[in-house]
């Protein structure tokens, strides 16, 4: 993998590249596979190190975006890739649908495809989850404050957002607008973090997840406070992340303070810093460079 230089250009290369959550389920809306991922960063990876010599068109961008969301990040990442492909062009963002005054939803991406000639619906998303009990049953993963869970996700990209351009209502009014969508497809990308009884069994970690992921997803573990203190001595560093570093890892150099176990333990006991908190790894061994840390009770309470 290249290396890019800038955090920003780090993120759109993830972005791109990385592997989806969900993959090869039955549905009339196309679930892109990693493979179809590897293609477009393999298309795209000359046109990234140009970006890299000079970012300053994606950072005023993602400056500009008041919306400071992990998710409209994400959705930003996408459009400057998007409105640079030369495979793509962007019709349409984020259309709010609003007819006879009742809002019935929003569209991520309106594309045309100049290799096929047809206009596409997208939908975009990014999203961590940290799976409880069976972690094979897709209701058992959690997002980390308990507000949204993977299978009620998948659910309504599958059953509302990604089908809404077949409403009668909406259909009539995207032509009202010369839209007619021909295609759809979902990109749902992110990570899903392991109960930390399950970190010795990272080459067997595929039979412990849903059906519907695929397999070569993105995954890191969670631990309460207790299992933290036991699974790390003194010597490891950490970067609480906050604001960044949730997509594409932060390079040792480029982190802004490390922080120790005795320096994590003040941060949260001082309510500094709160759990759940996200934090990475320096020095990790085999997949365990990101890992979530919740209060004793998690998930029975939200921390």
């Amino acid at each position: 993998m290249t290396d890019f230089k800038h955090l920003s250009v780090r993120d759109l290369a993830w972005a791109i590249r990385s592997p989806p959550l969900i993959a090869g389920v039955s549905h009339h809306c196309a679930w892109p596979d990693y493979h179809w991922y590897r293609r477009m960063y393999e298309d795209a990876r000359s046109w990234l190190l140009t970006v890299d010599a000079d970012p300053s068109e994606l950072d005023e961008l993602l400056d500009a975006q008041k919306d400071r969301r992990l998710g409209k990040y994400f959705e930003t990442l996408w459009y400057f890739w998007l409105s640079h492909s030369p495979d793509y062009e962007v019709v349409e963002k984020n259309v709010q649908i609003i007819i006879e005054g009742e809002t019935l939803g929003e569209i991520d991406f309106i594309l045309f495809d100049k290799t096929t000639n047809k206009t596409l619906h997208w939908e975009v998303a990014v999203k961590f989850y940290l799976g409880v009990d069976d972690t094979r049953v897709m209701h058992n993963w959690h997002g980390p404050n308990l507000r949204d869970r993977l299978d009620i996700k998948v659910a309504h990209l599958m059953q509302r957002q990604s089908v809404i351009g077949e409403d009668q209502r909406v259909a009539h009014w995207l032509k009202q607008r010369g839209i007619h969508i021909d295609q759809c497809a979902v990109i749902l990308k992110g990570r899903l973090y392991f109960p930390w009884s399950l970190a010795r069994c990272g080459d067997v970690i595929d039979t412990v997840l849903p059906s519907e992921c695929a397999r070569e997803l993105s995954y890191g573990y969670w631990l309460k406070q207790s299992e933290f203190d036991q699974a790390f001595d003194g010597k490891p560093q950490f970067e609480p992340l906050i604001n960044k570093g949730w997509l594409e890892r932060i390079p040792t150099e480029m982190a802004n303070k490390s922080y120790s176990k005795m320096d994590r333990c003040k941060t949260v006991s001082n309510k500094i810093m709160r759990l759940p908190l996200h934090v990475q790894v320096y020095n990790p061994c085999c997949t365990k460079d990101r890992v979530f840390l919740v209060d004793e009770n998690w998930p029975l309470k939200n921390s």
